[in-house]
């Protein structure tokens, strides 16, 4: 089974109808539930997205994809440990010259290590990191 490294742009674009990617991630996902793939996130991608969606009106939505990502067994939540973290902070510390957060350098290090390339993602830094992203913001000309 081929996993897939779920980020956070992903997870806000398939629980808010008025993003600019929503549409674009619901085929995304639809292609990858057809095609039995193993979803893994983090908990940094969990503690972002809740805190996307922490206004009253989106709490419930979150609430609800966080206990479905917890029940499914298509999905793997990967826990930062300490030695996680510090790695993440290590390649956060060495890449200054990007402006890559330290929830990316933790998410590039998790997926190297289930051998992941493609990420759930519109975010250009993983493609500076050599990963492949499946959604693509509208003004790049590519969805």
């Amino acid at each position: 089974m081929k996993h897939i490294f779920v980020d956070t742009v992903a997870l806000v674009a398939l629980g808010n109808k008025r993003d600019m990617l929503h549409e674009q991630a619901l085929k995304v996902k639809k292609h990858l539930d057809l095609s039995k793939q193993k979803f893994i996130t983090s908990d940094a991608v969990i503690l972002e997205f809740c805190n996307a969606f922490s206004d009253i009106g989106l709490r419930p939505l979150a609430i609800r994809t966080i206990e479905a990502i917890n029940a499914s067994e298509c999905w793997e939540c990967v826990h930062i440990t300490p030695p996680l973290m510090g790695r993440g902070f290590e390649r956060f510390r060495r890449m200054q010259d990007k402006e890559w957060s330290l929830v990316d350098c933790i998410s590039m290090i998790i997926a190297e290590q289930f051998g992941i390339r493609e990420i759930f993602t519109a975010d250009h830094h993983f493609n500076q990191a050599g990963f492949v992203r499946l959604l693509q913001h509208p003004k790049e000309g590519g969805g």
